[in-house]
Order: C-alpha cells, then structure tokens, then sequence
C-alpha cells in the first residue's frame, strides 16, 4: 500500500512542477520516489521516511541549485518591457527636446525628451532610456 502512495504522492509532485518550472516539486517528487523504492524493497515506515528526508536534503540543497544555474546559464536573456525599447530606433513626430516632444517608436506614440539640444520633427533618433512613460532620445547624428 505505501509503494502506491508514494508514486502517487511523486506523480502529484511531478504534476505541480511542470506548472511551477521552478525544480522545487522535482526536487520532492525524486525524494518520494525515492522513499516509494525503498517501501518497495520492504523498509518500515521510518525507513521510507528517512529516504525522503535525506533524498529531500540532497536534492532541495544541493542538486536543485546547481541544476537551476545551469539552466539559467543556457537561458538567453531576453530584454523585455522598457529595456527591450534601449537603442531602439525611432522618428522624432514633433520638435524634440529637453522637455518635450513626440516620437514614433515601434509603430507607437510615445511623449519623448531629447538628450541634448533640439531634434526637428522627422529626425532619426536612438532611445537611450526610458524615464517613465517618456522616452529619452539622442539624435542620429550624434551616435555615428
């Protein structure tokens, strides 16, 4: 009966991971699995307790760590949100600058302030960064 509870508890556990990603409930579910062969090779009930315990150790403390810096050394980092937009091109809509002014960038309107100086409506500009809801610009130009 414990062997059946245990791969039930592992597969459980193994269900929660693919929704979490985060290795917490693998690093349980080997734990359970674990203890579910040692049921099955005929340990007591303390016996599969301690085969979770030091199974969990093991790969809650040192195994799920190093798996999830390899993981994230073989992840591509991925700008999102505001900095997916630095260095970004974009058209001045209106006369740029220390204050005030529009752009166009990636096909949407943004309220923009130039770096430095006056930039002319047309103009190609570079975001340099993102303040807000404003984006700051610096002229073309000036970048080549």
């Amino acid at each position: 009966m414990a062997v059946w509870l245990w791969l039930l508890a592992a597969g459980a556990l193994f269900v929660l991971e693919v929704v979490t990603a985060d290795l917490l409930f693998a690093s349980l579910a080997i734990s359970a699995t674990a203890a579910m062969l040692t049921a099955w090779g005929g340990g007591g009930f303390l016996a599969q307790g301690v085969a979770f315990a030091i199974s969990a150790i093991i790969t809650v403390f040192i195994l799920r760590p190093i798996a999830l810096r390899e993981m994230a050394k073989r992840s591509p980092k991925t700008a999102t949100n505001t900095e997916a937009l630095l260095g970004v091109d974009a058209k001045t809509l209106s006369v740029t600058t220390a204050e005030s002014g529009q752009v166009k960038l990636k096909g949407e309107v943004w309220s923009a302030r130039s770096e430095s100086g006056r930039i002319p409506a047309g103009q190609s500009v570079t975001v340099v960064t993102i303040d807000g809801a404003i984006a700051v610009v610096r002229s073309k130009s000036t970048n080549d």
